[in-house]
């Protein structure tokens, strides 16, 4: 029953491999916050303070005895204006609050306008409690495991399909495509901005998980955990062969069958967008590590 999770039924292929885009859609998530710190400045005039000496009046001579009379001394000159230097005052601002975060159960359509708002593609999203499914999702990849009963975003088109080469069946490689453009749309990201936009939604994540059994715990912490399991993917160097079960294909590499699902099912995406998820995932550590 739990290689059902694994791989496709033969006669229903195109409802596999919804899981991986799960951390994108978290990474998207937590950057969706688009709010912004005003600041401003207010100067205060400057104060101008000015002084004079005014020259004395010569003493008169005695009556007697008249004398030359004492030149009248020059009057001083007028001193410059003596300008106190310019103070500038500036208070600091408070910061306007982010947007007040709605309850939970309410709060899909309030992340996509904020993700909206922020310039990021919300068109591959589709969940009606986005953060709830995401959370839901992520518990279970940092396990290793698959969710299969929530769909966070849409479909991939065409089907899983296999070649026959020399009597054995392969991955056709023309199946990988098909994960071509949700693997653009991540890789498109900027992981900094981001994780630096994580804390407006970050309440509602540790809501979520605390309402499946972490109340105490960092939602941030299952994310890295998630993140990792999917890093530790490896990266098959040619061909991946596998194994005709009748109802289903398996690894015909008994190490790549011992995989956890979630490892096994990032296989199914292909080589090259193996790399580059792997690549970009590293970012978004490496942008949470820097936070």
């Amino acid at each position: 029953m739990a290689e059902q999770d694994n791989y496709p039924d033969k006669e229903n292929s195109s409802s596999a491999a919804r899981w991986i885009v799960a951390v994108i859609v978290i990474v998207i998530i937590i950057g969706g916050g688009s709010w912004w710190l005003l600041s401003g400045s207010n100067e205060s005039e400057p104060k101008q303070t000015q002084s004079m000496d005014m020259p004395k009046q010569p003493e008169e001579a005695p009556a007697v005895e008249p004398k030359e009379p004492e030149p009248t001394p020059e009057p001083e000159p007028e001193p410059e204006p003596v300008v106190s230097p310019e103070t500038s005052t500036e208070e600091p601002v408070e910061p306007e609050p982010a947007i007040t975060l709605p309850e939970l159960n309410e709060s899909t359509p309030t992340v996509l306008q904020e993700l909206d708002n922020s310039g990021l593609e919300i068109q591959p999203l589709k969940s009606s409690q986005l953060i709830k499914d995401a959370v839901v999702i992520i518990d279970n990849l940092r396990n290793g495991m698959l969710v299969t009963d929530r769909t966070v975003v849409q479909r991939p088109d065409g089907r899983f399909s296999v070649i026959e080469v020399e009597g054995e069946l392969y991955i056709d490689e023309q199946s990988y495509q098909r994960y071509d453009p949700i693997v653009d749309w991540f890789t498109s990201l900027d992981a900094s901005a981001l994780v630096d936009n994580y804390e407006l939604f970050k309440p509602l994540f540790q809501e979520a998980y605390g309402e499946i059994g972490y109340p105490d715990s960092d939602f941030e912490n299952a994310v890295i955990e998630a993140i990792n399991v999917l890093l530790e993917t490896p990266v098959p160097e040619s061909l991946v062969r596998v194994d005709d079960d009748s109802v289903m294909y398996t690894y015909h590499d008994s190490s790549l069958e011992a995989l956890p699902p979630a490892q096994k099912q990032l296989l199914r995406m292909g080589p090259e967008n193996i790399k580059r998820i792997k690549a970009k995932l590293r970012d978004v550590k490496a942008a949470f590590r820097d936070n």
